[in-house]
């Protein structure tokens, strides 16, 4: 299975931990001060100096690029548990309650859909306890504070919800145009080089097949560039037709690439020879007349020492080879 890394389409969990760090050390830092110098209460003050402290370790470490997912935990985990406290041991009228709504965006923007759920709903029921039991006694009050604080904090919590699963469907959708070749429908180059960078180091073996359609440029020249195109599809789908594989490209133009894990020199060649015979013996049509194509292969294997560029050029080495050799041939 691929392991990608995608880029985000918004803002990376790494940049809004930075900043959130930042401004976490800043406000933590002002109620420190203020609980230590005007209201005399030590013990949150304590702990406020320590989020404060964190804060700052995180957003050091953030713009040095040294972030790990454990600052992010850890710093929410700090500031869920100064919150809590300070609702349990404040007043109520002091409004420390009201951080509390802002936790849900904090946690789907840093955790994603499933944490950010999770800790949300964690956060809600502990919190709403918290207030519950130190509500005024007076009939139906503590109840109604509790309903009140959970209907907003519920709503803020949807909000954030409903967006989480919209940015994800964005993001992939993002991913998929940036991956896929809009004509074939095929893997692009950009997806090969990130599939390489996973399969490198992974498998004992990969073998890089370049495909080339011989004389495409008289295809475009005689039948015009809408047969062409029509061309580059059905060689596309003869090629997912004859191989069982996932790891199909199309690198550009008229050539396709295909990626073999674990397999022998000879079994790949024989593949190879699948894919050419394939495309041989198949019959393509320009409006009423028949077009036969036939394919270069070049062939090439990963060694130690392999960048991607590496075995890349050795195909496309092996590929001119076939073609200098009279085309409709595999060498490797």
């Amino acid at each position: 299975m691929s392991t990608r890394r995608y880029p985000h389409s918004s803002v990376s969990p790494e940049e809004f931990h930075k900043w959130l760090s930042a401004l976490i050390c800043v406000l933590n830092s002002v109620y420190f001060l203020l609980n230590m110098i005007v209201m005399q209460k030590f013990g949150i003050g304590a702990v406020q100096f320590t989020v404060a402290v964190f804060g700052g370790y995180c957003f050091y470490k953030s713009s040095k690029g040294l972030y790990q997912p454990w600052h992010s935990h850890t710093l929410l985990a700090l500031l869920t548990l100064n919150i809590l406290i300070s609702v349990a041991i404040m007043e109520l009228v002091a409004g420390a309650t009201y951080w509390g709504l802002a936790l849900p965006f904090w946690y789907y923007s840093l955790f994603g859909l499933r944490k950010g759920f999770i800790f949300s709903a964690v956060i809600m029921l502990s919190a709403a306890t918290v207030i519950f039991y130190r509500t005024d006694t007076s009939v139906l009050m503590p109840y109604r504070t509790v309903f009140n604080f959970t209907l907003v904090y519920c709503s803020i919590w949807l909000v954030c919800h409903v967006y989480e699963v919209q940015r994800q469907k964005t993001s992939e959708y993002l991913h998929s145009l940036a991956l896929k070749d809009d004509l074939t429908d095929l893997q692009n180059r950009h997806a090969l080089k990130a599939d390489f960078q996973a399969f490198q180091y992974s498998f004992e073996s990969i073998h890089m097949l370049i495909i080339d359609i011989d004389h495409f440029k008289n295809i475009n020249d005689k039948y015009g560039h809408d047969i062409g195109d029509s061309v580059l599809i059905k060689v596309a789908d003869a090629l997912l037709q004859s191989i069982q594989t996932k790891e199909i490209y199309r690198l550009g133009g008229e050539e396709f690439v295909i990626l073999f894990k674990n397999i022998s020199d000879e079994e790949a060649f024989k593949q190879a020879e699948k894919v050419r015979k394939a495309v041989e013996l198949g019959i393509f049509f320009s409006h009423n007349e028949p077009i036969k194509l036939t394919v270069s292969i070049g062939i090439s294997s990963l060694r130690p020492e392999h960048e991607f560029t590496d075995i890349l050029r050795a195909a496309d080495q092996k590929l001119y080879q076939a073609k200098r050799e009279g085309r409709n041939r595999v060498c490797a």
